[in-house]
């Protein structure tokens, strides 16, 4: 695999295979775990934004911190996609590629809860409109999550051995 700067949600899933396919996990990596751990991600993102669920709790606005637990959930949904890519999932993974790269105009009003629902219930090209309409409801683009995922992704490299594992 060659390792560079992502152009599109395929080089996200490539790159995140190859994260996976290096971390050691103390036990096999399930689909209720990747569940689990996008939906952790979906809750610190919706903490970093300005309408966060803590009312009770000031707290400075940060929109680099945002942007980066926003990313976080794009690691995970990949980390998902890749979990359930088989020759089955083809069109599915397509159809989510395909997605990524459109400017996608949402009727609804763009909601983290409604992406969890459709993460749980399996509707996985509906929740990455959903998660697009996130990006644009908070005014990043796709070329702001690609550029972040990079910087993550590489500093999770590194953590790997170390801090994880």
């Amino acid at each position: 695999m060659e390792i560079k700067k992502p152009k599109n949600f395929r080089d996200i899933l490539s790159l995140q295979k190859y994260l996976d396919d290096n971390i050691k996990n103390i036990r096999p990596r399930t689909l209720k775990d990747i569940q689990k751990s996008l939906i952790a991600e979906c809750i610190e993102f919706d903490e970093e934004t300005m309408f966060s669920h803590k009312t009770w709790k000031p707290k400075e606005y940060r929109r680099d911190k945002e942007l980066e637990e926003l990313t976080d959930v794009y690691f995970f949904f990949a980390q998902l996609i890749n979990y359930l890519d088989d020759d089955k999932n083809e069109a599915l993974k397509e159809a989510i590629c395909f997605s990524f790269e459109e400017k996608y105009i949402h009727t609804d009003e763009p909601d983290i809860l409604r992406f969890i629902h459709y993460v749980y219930t399996d509707k996985l090209a509906i929740a990455m409109d959903e998660l697009i309409a996130i990006t644009y409801q908070y005014n990043y683009t796709t070329d702001n999550i690609l550029n972040s995922y990079w910087v993550k992704w590489k500093k999770n490299m590194k953590r790997i051995g170390k801090e994880w594992n």
